[in-house]
This record gives structure tokens, sequence and C-alpha cells, in this order.
């Protein structure tokens, strides 16, 4: 996994509305390297002060985030995380592509969809935003919530 730390600067090109950042990292990782982003995302957040009970659900949207970027398979992935304001939000990116089978009723055909089903929905209970983009570079997922 590689890991940059960076104390200010563009949070993302996608836009989202926020103040600069007091603090951004991002790390490079795989699927296999989900627990470590967990323990990543855990140091983070002690670092910025947030606390414990929100951290918690931090830490968990940011696992189903990562684990919803590289569900495909083998991929390279990377979180970004930062604090603006009272907010603090990731970006996952990965290089992977998101395959939805339906069946005829609109639901998911297999345990995958079902599985990436069940993260979309914990990241919207846990998350204020969320965004899930699927291209043909891959799968890209953000995420914001109030540490307050």
């Amino acid at each position: 996994m590689n890991t940059r730390i960076r104390g200010g600067g563009q949070a993302s090109e996608s836009r989202l509305p926020l103040s600069e950042p007091r603090l951004l990292v991002e790390r490079a990782f795989r699927r296999g390297d989900v627990p470590a982003v967990r323990r990543f995302t855990r140091s983070f957040g002690g670092r910025s002060g947030m606390a414990s009970a929100r951290l918690a659900d931090f830490v968990l949207a940011v696992s189903e985030a990562s684990a919803c970027a590289t569900a495909s398979g083998p991929c390279t992935a990377r979180v970004r995380l930062w604090i603006a304001d009272r907010r603090a939000f990731c970006e996952v990116n990965g290089d992977g592509l998101l395959i939805r089978r339906v069946t005829r009723g609109g639901r998911p055909a297999g345990r995958q969809d079902e599985e990436e089903a069940l993260r979309r929905l914990v990241l919207q209970r846990l998350a204020d935003y969320v965004s899930v983009a699927v291209s043909p570079g891959g799968v890209r997922v953000m995420f914001s919530m109030s540490v307050a």
C-alpha cells in the first residue's frame, strides 16, 4: 500500500462543496488490503480529533466504500480522506468494473450483487451524501458525513 499525506489543496475533481481541507491523506490499495484501509482510516480519524462513536461509523463507511470499489476482482484503488469544516469526506477510486446483473423483477441476480446492494445501503445509512459512479475507467465512491 502507498500512502501520501498532504496538508491542503484541491480535494477532488468532482468538486464537492467544501472549504480548504485541514488534513488530506490518501493511500493506494488492492482488494485484500481493505483491513489495512480500516486501520489507516482509524489513524486518520484519531489525528483529526473525531469523536470515537463517529469515528467508528466513518471507519465502517470507508471500509464499505473500499470494498465496493474493489468488489469486481483484482484491481488497484486509491482512498482519499479529508476533513473540511465539521465534515469528513472520503473518495475511493478503483479501476475495476462493477457489473450489474438484474433478474426480470429488477432484483440483483447474484450474491455479489446482493453484497454490493448491502454495501450501498450501509453507506446511505451512515453518510449524509453518497455517490457511486461507474464508468469504463472504473468505480468511484464518494461520501461525506458530519463529524460533530
